[in-house]
This record gives C-alpha cells, sequence and structure tokens, in this order.
C-alpha cells in the first residue's frame, strides 16, 4: 500500500537538534574511501564519530556506541567477521543499527554475505538504492556495481523490526507491508554536477546519527523517522553543494551545510518545499 510519510518539518529539525544537544556516539564500519568524509559529516552535525574495524574491539565499542553503522563497501572477509559481531551486538543491546549494502549485486561474494548478515535478528534500517535492495530481495545480482540504473520494483514485504531506506531518484521508506514516499523527490541528486565521492556514505552515516535520537519512541516508528530526516537533510546539504563553483569548495558547502540542519534556515527550507508542493 502506498502513502506519504506524514511527519513535518519541526519534528525533522527536532532530530538534528537533539543531535547537538546529546552529542552521541556513533561507531562506524565505514568504507576506507570516505571515512574521512564520513567522520567529518558527523562531527558537523555535532555527533561524535568513532571508525572501528577490529573483531576483536567490536563487542566493548558496540556496547558504548548510541548507533552503529556498518557499510559494506571494500568488503573482505575480515570486514565481514565485524560486521557480524556488530550486528550480534546490538541485537543483544537492543541497539539500533544501519546497514549499507554497498554493492551487493556486484559481486556473489557481497550478496551472500550481506544475505548471511540479514538472516542475524537486529532491529534497524537497511539503506541502499533499488538496485541493492532488489538484490536482496531476489537474491539475484543485478551487475550494476554500486548503481542503480534500472527501475526495478520492490517487494513491501520487510521483516519487523526494520525499515528499508531506498534511495535514488526518489526517496522512499519501506515497512510493516507500506510504502512511504518522502514528498522532497531529490532531483539535486541527479543533476549533481560534482559527484561528490562517498555522499551515499554520508548518508548511511547522517542515517545513523538521526536514529541515536530516538529513545523512548516506538522502534519502527523511531527508525522511520530517522531516515526522513537523513533523506531530507541529505537533499538540503546536496542543493548546497550544488551552487558551488568547483569541486573542492562544493564539498566545504556539503560539510557547512550539515552544520546547518539544527537552525532555522533547514527548517524554512523544508518549509518551502511543502508550500511549493501544495
Amino acid at each position: 500500500m502506498k502513502d506519504v510519510w506524514d511527519g513535518t518539518a519541526k519534528q525533522i529539525v527536532q532530530v538534528f537538534q537533539k543531535i547537538k544537544e546529546q552529542k552521541p556516539l556513533i561507531h562506524m564500519i565505514p568504507n576506507a574511501v570516505s571515512a574521512a568524509l564520513c567522520a567529518d559529516g558527523l562531527s558537523a552535525l555535532g555527533a561524535r564519530p568513532l571508525m572501528a574495524v577490529a573483531v576483536e574491539e567490536m563487542a566493548e565499542i558496540t556496547q558504548q556506541a548510541d548507533v552503529s553503522v556498518v557499510n559494506l563497501g571494500q568488503l573482505t572477509h575480515e570486514k565481514s567477521a565485524a560486521a557480524e559481531q556488530v550486528l550480534r551486538c546490538t541485537a543483544e543491546y537492543r541497539k539500533p543499527v544501519v546497514l549499507d549494502p554497498v554493492g551487493c549485486g556486484a559481486s556473489c561474494f557481497r550478496l551472500q554475505t550481506v544475505q548471511r548478515l540479514l538472516e542475524l535478528p537486529w532491529q534497524g534500517i537497511v539503506k541502499g538504492n533499488r538496485s541493492e535492495l532488489y538484490s536482496i530481495q531476489q537474491n539475484q545480482l543485478t551487475r550494476e556495481g554500486i548503481d542503480s540504473i534500472v527501475k526495478r520494483e520492490l517487494s513491501l514485504q520487510i521483516p519487523k523490526g526494520r525499515v528499508y531506506y531506498v534511495t535514488g531518484q526518489e526517496d522512499f521508506i519501506l515497512r510493516n507491508g507500506r510504502e512511504q514516499a518522502l514528498l522532497r523527490p531529490c532531483e539535486i541528486r541527479e543533476k549533481n554536477r560534482y559527484n561528490i565521492v562517498g555522499s551515499g556514505c554520508l548518508a548511511g552515516a547522517i542515517t545513523g546519527a538521526c536514529c541515536s535520537t530516538a529513545a523512548g519512541q516506538e522502534q519502527e516508528e523511531a527508525l522511520q523517522l530517522g531516515a526522513a530526516a537523513a533523506s531530507f537533510a541529505m537533499a538540503f546539504v546536496l542543493e548546497q553543494a550544488e551552487r558551488a563553483r568547483g569541486y573542492g569548495s562544493a564539498k566545504t558547502a556539503l560539510l557547512d551545510g550539515l552544520c546547518l540542519l539544527a537552525e532555522c534556515e533547514f527548517e524554512k527550507w523544508l518549509l518551502n518545499e511543502e508550500t511549493d508542493e501544495k
């Protein structure tokens, strides 16, 4: 069943205000290509990033962190083992986790690893593009690398306790038999001429930070709000980057935009978008 996410601009801005106030510890198993951008991005939000990859310390780190983000880019057997440990620990400590199955339709090794991790009993968000999530649901390779080229249909049957945050030209959320559109279709991603390396990984890191503020809320509702907040945040900061004069300044503008998410400027942007759509 299709519907529209019915949250408010105020709810979204409050997520980022809480991040600045609470300064959550975000543990991330990163992609080496984008680790620095993700750490900088989390710091710009007001969160405290901790990048850890050694399986020997995963239990201790996961217990300390408010949320964990597992990015499966540049997958190795060692990273797979660390990811499995994190997912087991988040289930034990009842903490949210974001799994980013980067390019899981590109190779059998990636897809088999992701399927094994999805069988574990954790709760949280699977963040990916249509191609990645289609590969997961159908257990098929798409051979599209980390991109989503063909518009494939996704099943609405999502495991209980999980939310699928689907990124692309239009972002949407899949949960509990429902597809919820996010009414800012993020056209900026398609026309972003700078194509900033790691921006997709950054979206996963931001999603984790957004989920860290949800203490006391119903689990799937909290995950849904976290995914929506991350989607709107990325649309906003990529728009800031688009106005820059070159690649370097675009990257700086993106990080500067993350600093504005708890401010009235972002709320006004959200309200203007809503007004335009009515």
